[in-house]
């Protein structure tokens, strides 16, 4: 970003709200400057104006300007660590197999949001539907075929920082299809460990729960 709507922006989140004329005294240019910049950041989303009348104030109301929602994204944010220090803390207190097991049934909660198969539906609805339910939770998603079977393709993984250090994390993407499908897919490729995506081959026929 700019350095002057850098400037402008961290300001706003510090104060929470500003005139023009204030924050140009602050960051030490013309009011006509700073309103060129302000049009820019409220162009992009990033700042909002509101008219005021401020307590003690006579005259015409001013314009106050605030950081949007979105500006929040603008500001270092590190889940990655936080997530590392999780992980950490409960493999120490519930072991390997305690945070497979606490994955897994994070995995069945994420895989009971996917829309139900239907009976009716061929093999490649359901595949490109659960490949969409994938994409729609950060899972870049894809399926083809090969040979005499089926392949899914994660070509991003939205907890591949994470996945580095914990393996365990791996198997979320790996039980959704499991518990979407009914099936029992073979991983063979992994990004975690260096591959360009995860692949998964989807061998035996998918058996459906028909609905009543």
């Amino acid at each position: 970003m700019q350095a002057t709507r850098q400037k402008i922006v961290e300001l706003l989140k510090e104060c929470g709200q500003a005139t023009v004329e204030e924050l140009a005294d602050d960051v030490g240019l013309t009011q006509m400057a700073v309103r060129h910049h302000l049009n820019v950041l409220c162009g992009e989303n990033l700042v909002v104006a509101s008219s005021v009348l401020r307590k003690n104030q006579r005259g015409r109301p001013q314009q106050l300007f605030t950081l949007t929602e979105a500006a929040n994204d603008l500001f270092p944010e590190d889940y990655y660590q936080l997530a590392d220090y999780l992980l950490q803390e409960v493999r120490a207190t519930l072991g390997t197999v305690g945070l497979n097991e606490l994955l897994g049934r994070i995995a069945t909660k994420i895989s009971a949001e996917a829309p139900a198969l239907r009976s009716d539906q061929s093999l490649e609805e359901n595949l490109s539907q659960l490949v969409q339910f994938l994409s729609d939770k950060g899972f870049t998603a894809r399926w083809g075929t090969q040979s005499d079977h089926y392949v899914v393709r994660v070509l991003t993984c939205p907890y591949r920082q994470v996945a580095r250090d914990h393996r365990e994390v791996c198997r979320l993407d790996r039980q959704i299809i499991t518990d979407v499908l009914h099936a029992n897919p073979v991983q063979t490729t992994c990004i975690a460990n260096g591959d360009e995506h995860c692949t998964y081959h989807i061998r035996q026929p998918i058996e459906l729960v028909k609905d009543y």
